[in-house]
């Protein structure tokens, strides 16, 4: 029986991860400045599915002089990174009922959706959307599934292409089996769905790469 895809045998996650999306240093750099608009001093920023925590480790470095407060949450913290005093990763399943965030200026939900329940994912949107204050951000970004058939084919086998620089062939078809029954992507639109369903009334697309897809979302 194949095995389903399990993060904590990931090593070097971060580095994973930039291997198998085109473009995610590029997609990394743009949050970290776009969220330049939205942080004051004391900000609270809050990384839902944050694996080993870079993100807000880069945050914190880089808005230093604002006093931000990060705080990551992620199912397992076998990938967590090490923190500063400014940076709170937390061991935490975000689609568990008592689940609660704190109010915050800006949340980033980075490809954790498509690993959710299907059931659970609008619940888990309008915990984040009561949780930002007014004006406050959220950053999104998930792979998506094209309408057309062809340009999926397209996109899919550009992507296979991408990964060929860093990992064999039996290495991207393993992962793509193990992946089956973990990985749900929607298609196109369909975030977008939901998280006007939320509340969300300002939501723009900010970057993609072939099936991956940055959107910014304002309260």
């Amino acid at each position: 029986m194949n095995k389903k895809f399990d993060f904590t045998t990931i090593n070097d996650f971060d580095g994973h991860i930039s291997s198998s999306i085109k473009g995610y240093d590029v997609l990394h750099q743009l949050i970290i400045t776009m969220s330049s608009f939205f942080i004051r001093d004391n900000s609270t920023l809050i990384d839902v599915g944050c694996t080993s925590g870079k993100l807000l480790n880069s945050l914190a470095t880089y808005y230093s002089n604002s006093r931000v407060n990060c705080i990551g949450y992620d199912i397992t913290d076998v990938n967590f990174i090490e923190s500063s005093d400014k940076v709170r990763l937390i061991k935490q399943d975000v689609t568990d009922a008592k689940f609660a965030m704190p109010r915050s200026e800006i949340v980033y939900l980075i490809f954790t959706l498509q690993f959710l329940p299907i059931d659970s994912r609008q619940i888990l949107l309008d915990k984040i959307y009561k949780s930002l204050r007014l004006n406050g951000a959220l950053f999104i970004c998930e792979k998506e599934i094209c309408h057309d058939g062809r340009i999926q084919e397209v996109f899919t086998f550009s992507n296979y292409d991408y990964k060929r620089n860093s990992f064999t062939c039996d290495d991207i078809l393993t992962k793509e089996v193990s992946l089956r029954s973990v990985m749900n992507p929607l298609p196109v639109g369909r975030n977008v769905d939901l998280l006007r369903e939320v509340g969300f009334t300002v939501i723009e697309q900010f970057f993609q790469s072939l099936n991956f897809r940055g959107y910014l979302c304002l309260k």
